[in-house]
């Protein structure tokens, strides 16, 4: 709820609001239609995993392709071919010379590792191979990516005599899971069961001269444009190469597939990096890791892979089997199923199974942008005057409007030169800031109020403390568009870049208002020398406590804010949040329906309960809800509509949960004040409820 006499102090920073919110309406209605047309889901089942299930049960590759397919799944994802894949997969033979020196002295080695031994032609610190000419030729191709040339030599050659063997210069891992590019033949063979291929790789430790061009255009000779997941804690080409691997994914026509971490310590290292330089081939990737499975039932893992599709526009599920299963079941036809309930679970939900493309720009035009930038900053200005006036330190006009036209300016600057990223996160930031303070305003009493107004019935109180509850949160909601609008665009939706000072948003709101109702029960002009003569009063221990209780509560919830990660959750609080996910559409958010909404009604209502002292700590825990429900629509990785589901179910929640605690504070206040009178009222005074 944003007071009223704003329009007659601030008349054309209100219009400039008013025109902003606009501009952000038309951008999120866009932006809207753009999610809602984005529901293709592409389930792509790991190729090592199943593989390993189906050795285990003896079964039929080509029908598991094909229930594959039936079950929802629309590619597979192949690692990159390597020596000691291709050693597994018993289709080579490697050794270091090393080895095979060791083994000569203990054992007669035939074939033709004994040929070049007798011949004296065994170094040890080389490596060889031993296969098929075509395997070879694919292992010599695919390394000669990798080795630099020594002194303008190959480090690869072919020693014919009784079979052929390759003679690699140097051993050890870098040449035994060097990626060695995609067999035609197996991409070939998933093609004919309607299945697309992606592709995993680790990271190059040396390219040669013209290596890169060479192994993506081995990449395409596979047929397919494959969405590329790396393996390992780097990206391909990271450090240094990053830009030159984005270039041929881009003329290739390879999409970046980007996992999805919830913490940055999990953050592939160059990912950032890759995904800005490959702009906008770029895909989310969502998986369990084994570990993670492991802990797991099918059924849960299930809705964690339908809640990122639906909560986070994550469109490749990147889904690994059980590798252990109850006994007596079918293993093969257990994980089967456990990917038929995750499509079906989708399908249900309105996605589609298929081949997922990357997600379009929300194009804003200039002009929208602009409008919305003079929309933050105009909420800003009146937000620091009357923040400032309450506080008994105003601030002229001009000068606030001085900062408006120095913000436009620099809003101007920045949509000519292209840079608006930076720009953006700063005027959300000021969005963020400015609407919670202006609309938690509307709980400061009215200039004039009596300190004691009279009582009301005690179903007048909780309808009017809900209402005025609706009221701030609509206004608090109104900054959530503005910021939505602002960052509204591919690198935000993408979580390649993301809101910017998330726990400052959560602080400075609660502080401002604190602060406001201290100088609403202050002499005018005497807050600041309270607070001073308070600060002086030596700290009791009670209070101690309570102050450490509640700072240790403090830097919990800022812990929980932003997207650094969650501390360790209740079992309680996991429990409530699975059953809320199953009972709504969009699973509020905890901080405000059990916590920010109710207090912020209990706060309205205390007056008329004759508890006014007890406003400020109610006021203060409340604005945790109004904080939160802006930052809801800071996640641009969620879907607009999801946003707007999670604050109303949590407005409606947090309401009953108000009314409760109102109506248990009036129970509380009959029961020890037996004779009717409010504990702020004067004596003779009767309450009436």
């Amino acid at each position: 709820m944003i007071p009223r006499s704003l329009w007659s102090r601030y008349p054309i920073l209100v219009v400039c609001v008013v025109a902003g919110l606009a501009a952000a309406l038309a951008v999120l209605v866009h932006r809207y239609r753009l999610e809602q047309s984005y529901r293709t889901v592409e389930i792509t089942v790991d190729g090592d995993d199943w593989t390993t299930l189906l050795r285990r049960t003896g079964g039929d590759r080509d029908a598991l392709y094909s229930a594959l397919y039936e079950a929802g799944a629309r590619s597979v994802t192949v690692y990159a071919a390597s020596l000691k894949r291709l050693a597994d997969a018993g289709r080579v033979t490697y050794m270091t010379g090393a080895d095979l020196a060791n083994l000569a002295r203990t054992n007669a080695v035939g074939g033709p590792f004994g040929d070049l031994v007798r011949a004296g032609r065994i170094r040890p610190g080389n490596t060889y191979v031993l296969g098929a000419l075509p395997i070879l030729d694919q292992v010599r191709s695919g390394l000669a990516v990798h080795l630099v040339p020594h002194g303008g030599s190959a480090r690869i050659t072919l020693v014919e005599g009784s079979g052929p063997v390759l003679e690699i210069e140097g051993r050890g891992p870098e040449i035994e899971e060097a990626p060695l590019g995609v067999s035609p033949e197996d991409a070939a063979a998933l093609r004919a069961h309607r299945l697309a291929v992606d592709v995993r790789m680790r990271n190059f430790h040396e390219v040669a001269p013209g290596g890169l061009e060479a192994f993506f255009a081995q990449l395409r000779s596979a047929g397919e444009r494959p969405t590329l997941i790396f393996d390992g804690t780097q990206v391909l080409g990271y450090e240094r190469l990053i830009p030159q691997v984005a270039e041929q994914m881009k003329a290739s026509g390879f999409a970046y597939g980007q996992i999805e971490t919830f913490t940055a310590r999990r953050r592939q290292r160059g990912d950032l990096a890759l995904a800005l330089n490959v702009a906008p081939q770029v895909l989310r990737v969502f998986s369990l890791t084994p570990d993670e499975l492991a802990l797991l039932t099918p059924e849960d893992a299930r809705d964690k892979y339908e809640l990122a599709a639906r909560e986070r526009n994550v469109r490749v599920l990147y889904v690994r089997p059980f590798l252990s299963t109850g006994a007596g079941e079918d293993q093969i036809q257990a994980n089967l199923s456990y990917v038929r309930s995750i499509s079906a679970a989708l399908e249900h939900g309105g996605y589609r199974m298929g081949k997922a493309a990357p997600l379009p720009n929300v194009a804003i035009r200039p002009w929208l942008y602009g409008l919305m930038a003079l929309g933050a900053l105009a909420a800003g200005a009146m937000a620091v005057g009357e923040t400032a006036a309450i506080l008994g330190r105003p601030v002229p006009p001009r000068v606030l409007g001085a900062g408006v036209l120095a913000g436009g300016v620099v809003t101007a600057a920045v949509v000519i030169l292209h840079h608006v990223t930076l720009w953006s996160q700063l005027l959300a930031l000021l969005a963020a800031l400015a609407f919670p303070t202006l609309s938690l305003m509307g709980i400061l009493p009215p200039p004039g109020a009596s300190p004691r107004p009279p009582m009301a019935p005690g179903a007048r109180v909780v309808l009017g403390s809900v209402l005025r509850l609706w009221a701030v949160s609509a206004g608090s909601a109104l900054g959530g568009v503005l910021v939505a609008g602002l960052l509204s665009q591919w690198i935000f939706m993408l979580e390649i870049k993301e809101f910017l000072g998330v726990k400052l948003a959560h602080i400075v709101p609660v502080v401002l208002i604190g602060l406001m109702l201290a100088a609403a029960d202050a002499p005018r002009g005497q807050l600041w020398p309270r607070l001073r003569a308070w600060a002086r009063q030596p700290l009791l221990l009670e209070y101690g406590i309570v102050v450490i209780a509640v700072g240790l509560a403090a830097v919990f919830a800022l812990g929980r804010t932003g997207n650094a990660g969650l501390p360790a959750l209740g079992a309680l609080e996991l429990k409530s949040r699975v059953i809320l996910s199953h009972l709504v559409v969009a699973r509020p958010r905890t901080k405000e329906f059990l916590i920010g909404h109710p207090f912020l009604a209990l706060a309205f209502a205390l007056p008329a309960l004759g508890l006014r002292r007890w406003v400020l700590p109610a006021a203060l825990v409340g604005a945790i809800g109004q904080v939160g429900l802006v930052n809801s629509f800071s996640h641009i990785h969620t879907p607009i509509v999801y946003v707007v589901l999670r604050t109303l179910y949590a407005l409606v929640i947090g309401s009953a949960i108000g009314a409760v605690l109102i109506v248990l504070v009036l129970w509380g206040r009959r029961r020890w004040s037996p004779h009717g009178t409010a504990p702020d009222a004067p004596r003779g005074r009767p309450v009436r409820a």
